[in-house]
């Protein structure tokens, strides 16, 4: 019976697609404001999409971090191995970006690159924005802003993972606020936009800023945050990001 038990419970674990790819923006130069967009920051990371199970409970199962080559860049990065814990699903892939930031909650590609190579450094925080599959449910052809809703309701945010915030329609003051932090820009989606693996669309654009002149002065601390989304957070709750009107 034990057997019989162990071996449906296998059988009948949630598949993942493997095939998925990163959606990606198309550049805009000027930022803008719309009913019909949410807005987010963007830190300029490495893409990627969290891999997370399959499991025969919530909260197990394997992580693979997938950039938008279809390379698993996760192998080395200890801190999220375990991310897992933090979602309530048996099974879920999450867009996001994988970032290492300095004690203002600036990213710095260099320090990424390197601990992604295997190199001791600042631990490497996943800011996730968009969930794709869930516990064997494809989420592509649902309405962005339900699926951010349902990615708040899986993931519980800890020490290494971030759900991304977004404002509704004020684009152009969140932008502001990006660049006089000296982040990287704005990622605009349209509320009711599919998710297009693999595909450049219209339907996401991405304003880069250009750092206001003395933006975001801090000095890169001397010992790593015990979180390593310390700083984002601490930046994040400078910009002017309110609840989402979903």
């Amino acid at each position: 019976m034990t057997d019989q038990l162990s071996l449906s419970l296998e059988t009948d674990l949630p598949n993942l697609p493997e095939t998925l790819r990163p959606m990606l923006p198309r550049p805009l130069p000027e930022p803008f404001d719309s009913p019909d967009h949410l807005f987010e920051p963007s830190w300029g990371g490495l893409r990627a999409l969290a891999f997370i199970g399959p499991a025969n409970s919530p909260g197990g199962g394997e992580v693979r971090l997938v950039d938008v080559d279809g390379v698993d860049v996760g192998t080395r990065l200890t801190e999220l191995a375990g991310l897992a814990v933090r979602v309530d699903a048996r099974s879920a892939v999450l867009d996001g970006e994988l970032v290492v930031v300095d004690a203002a909650g600036r990213a710095d590609p260099k320090e990424l690159a390197a601990r992604i190579a295997g190199r001791a450094g600042r631990p490497v925080a996943y800011l996730a924005f968009d969930l794709l599959h869930l516990d064997g449910r494809s989420l592509l052809g649902v309405p962005l802003a339900r699926r951010r809703q349902l990615l708040r309701r899986v993931l519980r945010p800890g020490d290494e993972v971030v759900a991304v915030p977004a404002i509704a329609e004020e684009g152009r003051a969140l932008f502001d606020a990006v660049a006089a932090q000296g982040i990287a820009g704005v990622m605009a989606r349209q509320r009711t936009s599919p998710y297009l693996s693999g595909v450049r669309s219209r339907l996401w654009r991405f304003i880069g800023a250009r750092p206001a002149e003395g933006a975001a002065d801090g000095a890169i601390a001397d010992d790593p945050p015990a979180a390593a989304n310390a700083p984002v957070l601490a930046l994040i709750r400078r910009l002017p990001l309110l609840d989402e009107d979903e």
